[in-house]
């Protein structure tokens, strides 16, 4: 007779998840040809216990995301999100229009806005998740010049100070929805050796800050040193908020493959 597992084995390794939402911030994680990347590497903490699935697309911004949110996530009778890392605004911040094709500005107001309905939508409410929001992250003036005219904008279209205003948004948010935080704005600024109420290293008026440029590599995305430091800094933010879900303390979706639960009558590894 076939060896059959006991019935309070979940047989289905997609059961728990954690999804990646937001913009080219996370699409771009998934590459490692140079030397580290963010989705790689949490998907190795979590093998076998959290799906890590990026949902990240480049350019979007926070009305993108809400409208297409509903088709983000699983249907929760067989799938549940334990965790939803959200990380947009960087498109969001984006000020003037571009000369050529469409502009991703969202205003201040309402880039908060849409992130209290991303947070409380039913589609999200349903997996009743463990939240991080992720602030947007700093920028290198100079190299965003350069980027700024490829993207048929006449002038710099996105700022340090400017940006300040949606991570700051993002941080209100995150106290009054009661969900954590993950300030990278703050974190990578910090390493640049950048103090509250001095001017932003990065910043066309002030010198060039090599700590700055060696994590954006255009002066927008993030450099392998950068998801580095993001994914230390994400997976010391889940250990300390949520100890139990530590990589180490969670169990694997299946058996290993000399568990009892292969032979008739054994009993079986705890899925969930």
């Amino acid at each position: 007779m076939v060896p059959i597992l006991k019935a309070e084995v979940n047989p289905y390794p997609g059961q728990r998840q954690m999804i990646l939402l937001g913009d080219s911030l996370f699409e771009y994680g998934t590459f490692n040809e140079v030397d580290f990347a963010l989705v790689p590497a949490l998907q190795q903490q979590y093998v076998r216990r959290l799906d890590v699935i990026n949902r990240g697309f480049s350019g979007y911004n926070t009305n993108q995301a809400l409208k297409v949110l509903p088709h983000l996530l699983p249907d929760p009778r067989g799938t549940n999100v334990r965790f939803l890392i959200i990380l947009l605004g960087a498109n969001d911040a984006y000020f003037g229009w571009p000369t050529i094709g469409p502009g991703t500005h969202v205003p201040l107001e309402q880039y908060r806005s849409n992130l209290v309905k991303i947070l409380s939508h039913p589609a999200v409410k349903a997996h009743s998740p463990k939240v991080i929001l992720v602030t947007p992250t700093p920028i290198e003036e100079r190299r965003m010049t350069t980027r700024a005219h490829n993207q048929f904008y006449n002038e710099l279209c996105c700022t340090n100070v400017n940006t300040k205003k949606y991570v700051d948004a993002a941080r209100e948010v995150a106290v009054e929805q009661s969900v954590a935080c993950l300030d990278l704005f703050s974190i990578y600024m910090n390493e640049a050796g950048w103090q509250p109420g001095e001017p932003f290293p990065g910043s066309l008026d002030q010198p060039e800050n090599e700590v700055i440029k060696s994590f954006l590599h255009d002066g927008l995305h993030l450099s392998p040193i950068a998801y580095r430091i993001f994914a230390r800094e994400l997976m010391t933010l889940i250990v300390k908020n949520w100890p139990d879900q530590a990589p180490d303390q969670l169990k694997p979706v299946l058996p290993e493959w000399d568990d009892s639960s292969w032979t008739e009558g054994g009993s079986t590894a705890a899925c969930c």
